[in-house]
């Protein structure tokens, strides 16, 4: 079993509980909170499963994913360090959605009472966290919005610029930091598999992407972001991404 990390040795600075709470209840929390080690494809929380409290990512990426007609998962939400999970179960029965690991992940959990009374208590605590489920639902709005509205390949290139921003490219091989597979894209860009292979062979004749397996080097982010110019994705994005890019209509990139 792995050692459990105090808040105080803990190196995530993203964290809620850390940022915002006073060094009394930073210590109350270390100690009632219980902390998970999750491998990939392990479920946090289930879809439907009765909600006991809040889960904050002490580090690790995870997919959020809702359960649609004939059981087909939609990713709605990606998450890394320092972000929360569960939170949309937050007064509620049951999680409305599902979360997943997508790579080894650490999770700290706290009861609703306790993270109650930390509300109470700790009243920036509160506004940040109002503020935290008020972003996380515009985005997740904004980004549904916009897939309606795209192409397939619009979709699909928007969801790597998606994976980029959240989890990150691995500085030694250029690789997204989490590898995915088609069937991962397609739940993210709400598009079928098939449709996925098709135009992730285009991407790689295009030289925008390269793939080895599941894992995928993004070769051209501006070609990208181009792709997607139209719509003003960088607010839902974790990071602000440029929307200054432009090429000629010469430069040969397609939608369909």
């Amino acid at each position: 079993m792995s050692e459990k990390i105090s808040c105080k040795n803990c190196d995530n600075s993203f964290c809620f509980i850390r940022q915002y709470c006073s060094s009394g209840w930073v210590n109350r929390i270390d100690l009632s909170k219980v902390q998970i080690h999750h491998h990939a494809k392990d479920n946090i929380f289930r879809e439907g499963g009765y909600v006991y409290g809040v889960y904050f990512i002490q580090r690790g990426n995870v997919k959020i994913i809702a359960t649609g007609v004939n059981n087909r998962e939609q990713i709605v939400r990606l998450a890394s360090d320092g972000q929360i999970l569960g939170h949309r179960g937050n007064g509620v029965d049951k999680y409305p959605v599902s979360a997943v690991a997508l790579s080894d992940t650490v999770v700290c959990f706290i009861d609703n009472e306790m993270l109650h009374s930390a509300f109470m208590d700790n009243p920036k605590l509160t506004i940040e966290m109002m503020t935290y489920y008020s972003s996380e639902l515009r985005k997740v709005e904004i980004r549904m919005k916009y897939l309606v509205q795209m192409t397939v390949k619009e979709k699909i290139a928007e969801s790597f610029l998606y994976i980029q921003k959240v989890f990150g490219i691995n500085k030694i091989n250029k690789m997204l930091n989490v590898p995915m597979s088609r069937q991962e894209i397609a739940d993210m860009s709400g598009v079928m598999q098939v449709q996925v292979s098709r135009e992730l062979k285009e991407f790689e004749d295009q030289n925008l992407i390269t793939r080895q397996g599941r894992e995928i080097r993004l070769m051209d982010l501006a070609g990208l972001q181009y792709i997607v110019r139209k719509y003003n994705i960088a607010q839902y994005a974790e990071q602000d991404i440029e929307q200054d890019v432009y090429y000629p209509p010469s430069i040969g990139y397609s939608n369909r």
